[in-house]
């Protein structure tokens, strides 16, 4: 049983207590590769081990309750240490990982120098504009973009205007062309963004542990103590 005996607590507490509430609330490390899955995974290991301990503070009979809140800061945190400490890591692989991927895409995507490439491209370009207004050719040229890379290249070397596309819409399709011509880089992207939204999970968590470890008005019975050890007064 938790020291903290609010809904709130309680329900944190359960939580983390168990693997499927750990990945629900910390993220599950099965679903990345060796870096982040380490990381989210020791602290699913640390997390554990500091509900398993705030838990069997009740249980114990060597401190007082005051004592036993006293504890529970201390493990609280060195919980909330840890999760900052990974928070940092995550953010710095996702920075790492997007920066590496996003550079894969960018080799993938870039035009040909060769002269004869650039006039094709350019032709490209001047088919796309002719086709401005024309419905069916939207999904077309989707299409296009995936299996060809002269289309793809032809598009994203120039500015959205000559193609007589919104920004909006040419970076639409790079999307498209990046999932086809770049699909690992691609990947590598989706799975950064969704490492990197696990921060705001692991904040919150890192806000609540405090208050569902201890209570702050129990432990200030500790003020009252009474210190017995230094050696007694001699008036002098």
């Amino acid at each position: 049983m938790a020291l903290v005996n609010t809904e709130t607590a309680r329900r944190l507490m359960s939580a983390l207590g168990t693997d499927s509430g750990r990945k629900a609330f910390l993220g599950d490390g099965t679903r990345y590769d060796a870096v982040p899955a380490t990381k989210i995974m020791k602290l699913h290991h640390s997390v554990d081990d500091a509900v398993k301990r705030v838990n069997a503070l009740e249980w114990d009979k060597t401190r007082t309750p005051p004592q036993q809140h006293q504890a529970g800061r201390k493990i609280a945190e060195a919980t909330v240490a840890e999760i900052n400490k990974t928070r940092d890591e995550l953010k710095a692989w996702v920075a790492k990982e997007t920066a590496d991927a996003m550079e894969a895409i960018e080799t993938a995507l870039s035009p040909d120098i060769g002269t004869a490439a650039q006039v094709v491209r350019s032709e490209i370009r001047a088919f796309i504009l002719s086709k401005r207004g024309d419905p069916e050719f939207v999904g077309e040229l989707r299409g296009l973009v995936e299996t060809d890379i002269r289309f793809a290249t032809a598009l994203f070397e120039a500015p959205a205007a000559l193609s007589g596309m919104s920004s909006e819409r040419l970076n639409t399709l790079r999307l498209y062309a990046a999932a086809a011509h770049a699909p690992e880089a691609s990947e590598r992207v989706r799975i950064a963004s969704e490492v990197a939204a696990l921060d705001g999970k692991l904040a919150s968590v890192a806000a609540e542990v405090p208050r569902s470890f201890f209570d702050g008005g129990i432990e200030k019975g500790m003020a009252t103590r009474v210190e017995i050890d230094t050696p007694l007064a001699t008036g002098e």
